[in-house]
C-alpha cells in the first residue's frame, strides 16, 4: 500500500507503539511523521515503513496546517477507533 501525505499510521515498534501519526512525507522506505504533541510539525519524527501499521483514513490538507490542528484531527480519530498496545497483532 503507498502512503500518501495526511494518511494515518499507527507504530508497531518504538517506545511509541500504537501511537497514531500523520504521515508528512515518503523518501523511499523512511517516512517523517508528527502527531501535533510529542512530534511537532516542525522537527517529524523519522520511521522506517515496515515500523508502522497503514489506516486508511486520509486528513484532509488543512488539518495539517498547523499542530492544534493534526491534534485535534488525531484525537477525534483515536477517540472513534482507540489503539490497543496490548494486541500486538491487532496492529499488524
Amino acid at each position: 500500500m503507498d502512503l500518501i501525505r495526511g494518511q494515518l499510521v499507527r507504530s508497531r515498534a518504538g517506545r511509541d507503539t500504537a501511537r497514531t501519526f500523520a504521515v508528512l512525507a515518503v523518501e523511499g522506505q523512511m517516512l517523517f511523521l508528527a502527531d501535533g504533541s510529542l512530534r511537532r510539525l516542525q522537527s517529524p519524527k523519522r520511521k522506517k515503513r515496515k515500523h508502522v501499521a497503514p489506516i486508511a483514513t486520509v486528513l484532509p490538507g488543512e488539518s495539517l496546517a498547523d499542530d492544534a490542528t493534526l491534534r485535534k484531527a488525531i484525537a477525534a480519530f483515536d477517540a472513534a477507533s482507540p489503539p490497543n498496545p496490548t494486541r500486538r497483532e491487532s496492529l499488524v
